[in-house]
C-alpha cells in the first residue's frame, strides 16, 4: 500500500510538472556587449556581465497576435528604428524576456532569466518579463493559467522575487529603490496586459506584492 501511494505521487509530480519549451532568441556576445552598454547608460552602473538579482516580475503582452511574429520581434539583435519610442540614433540593444507565453498556454523560454532584458523601463535590472501573445482584451485562460504556474515556479527558484507588477504599472516605482532609470524623460505609456488579467494572477498568488502605488 506504501509503495503503491508513493508511486502515485511520483506520477502526479512529473505529471504536475512544468513545462517550458526552450526557443532562444539570438543573443550574441554583440548583444550582451550593448546590454551592457544600456546597463552603463540608463543605471549608470560598471558592469562586466549581464546577470541579475530579479525582484520583481513584469507581465506584458506583445500586441502581436501571433507566436512567430512574436517570437521574431525579440530575436533580432538590436533595436529597429521602427521603435521611435525607445530608439535612439546609435545602435542598442532590441527589447527582450525571459519567456515568451503562446495563446495556448505554452511557455517558451527565450533567453536565461537571471539575464537582463529589455522589456520595461527603470526595472530591467530587477526583473524577469514574461510576455503573452496577444493584445489587450485577447488573452487567453490558457495563457491566464500558464503564467500563474510559470510565476510559482519563479518565486520557488528565485527567494528575492518579492513584487508581481504588470507593464502598466511600471512608472508606480519611481520612488523606490528599485527604481534605476537615470534619464528623466524616459517614458512610455503602457496598459498591458490589463486589469482582468492581472486581477487573475494576483487572486491566484497573494504572496507577491503589488507595485507600490497600489
Amino acid at each position: 500500500m506504501i509503495k503503491q501511494f508513493l508511486l502515485l505521487t511520483l506520477i502526479f509530480t512529473l505529471s504536475s510538472a512544468l513545462e517550458i519549451v526552450q526557443k532562444p532568441i539570438s543573443f550574441s556576445e554583440h548583444r550582451q556587449a550593448l546590454t551592457i552598454q544600456y546597463i552603463q547608460k540608463h543605471y549608470d552602473l560598471d558592469v562586466k556581465e549581464i546577470t541579475i538579482i530579479p525582484k520583481i516580475i513584469v507581465v506584458h503582452y506583445t500586441a502581436i497576435n501571433t507566436l512567430e511574429g512574436s517570437f521574431n520581434a525579440f530575436n533580432r539583435e538590436t533595436l529597429p528604428q521602427s521603435r521611435s519610442d525607445i530608439a535612439s540614433k546609435k545602435e542598442s540593444a532590441n527589447v527582450s524576456v525571459a519567456y515568451l507565453v503562446d495563446k495556448d498556454g505554452t511557455i517558451y523560454q527565450l533567453m536565461p532569466d537571471n539575464w537582463m532584458g529589455r522589456h520595461v523601463i527603470g526595472l530591467n535590472y530587477n526583473s524577469i518579463g514574461i510576455e503573452n501573445v496577444g493584445t489587450l482584451h485577447h488573452l487567453t485562460d490558457k495563457q491566464l493559467q500558464a503564467n500563474i504556474q510559470l510565476i510559482k515556479h519563479l518565486q520557488k527558484k528565485y527567494r528575492s522575487i518579492t513584487y508581481l507588477t504588470p507593464h502598466s504599472d511600471y512608472r508606480c516605482f519611481e520612488s523606490s529603490v528599485l527604481w534605476l532609470e537615470k534619464d528623466k524623460g524616459y517614458r512610455t505609456h503602457k496598459e498591458d496586459p490589463g486589469k482582468e488579467f492581472m486581477d487573475g494572477l494576483y487572486k491566484a498568488i497573494p504572496s507577491l506584492k503589488k507595485a507600490p502605488c497600489l
